[in-house]
């Protein structure tokens, strides 16, 4: 019996040691520009050095510094975030981004991440009501953009180096001539890098 506890908290030491260096690699600017620049629609027309300017404002660290990433807004309903970045979007002044990373370590199969994603960015988008960061009242429209970027290292095979891309689109049938901008308001990343 105490064998086993011994090798539990061994793995769970592991887990977290593990957790904390994926943590600290993801708080890099140079990594972060990098992800936005290849993976976010919002930084691709912008040059590597732009991407790592527009990160934050402080220019001396090399680092960024996630929010706070316990969400308690839901009473008995706890969820910590990985790492939490608030940046201000880089084509519209009066939006931001939020951006939750999260690195896991396996892949746990079926759509996992995808359903913790989607639960994640209802989570940050209802947050922001009434909230000193996102908007007042039933002012909807002042709503900021969510994105939960979920970066897997161990998977299937047939995932190497595949990002997969999971957003809400505005128009579903119809044959109305009025272009419509897209109005994303969340969106889930699942990058799944090559072991």
């Amino acid at each position: 019996m105490e064998e086993r506890k011994t090798l539990e908290v061994l793995f769970n030491d592991s887990k977290r040691f593990y957790d904390a260096q994926c943590k600290k690699i993801l708080s890099l600017k140079k990594v972060l520009a990098y992800l936005f620049k290849e993976c976010l629609s919002e930084y691709k027309d912008f040059s590597l050095e732009e991407v790592y300017d527009l990160l934050d404002e402080d220019h001396m660290s090399c680092k960024m510094v996630s929010q706070n990433v316990e969400d308690l807004k839901i009473p008995d309903s706890l969820v910590r975030y990985d790492l939490l970045f608030e940046l201000k979007h880089p084509k519209n002044d009066r939006r931001k981004l939020f951006i939750d990373m999260e690195p896991q370590g396996i892949d746990p199969g079926g759509d996992a991440l995808y359903h913790r994603g989607f639960y994640y960015v209802c989570r940050l988008i209802s947050g922001q009501r009434n909230d000193p960061k996102g908007f007042m009242a039933d002012a909807y429209a002042d709503m900021h953009k969510i994105i939960s970027f979920w970066i897997c290292l161990r998977h299937a095979k047939y995932k190497d180096n595949c990002l997969y891309r999971y957003y809400v689109e505005e128009k579903m049938k119809g044959k109305d001539r009025i272009k419509q901008a897209r109005k994303e308001s969340m969106e889930i990343l699942i990058l799944y890098l090559r072991g």
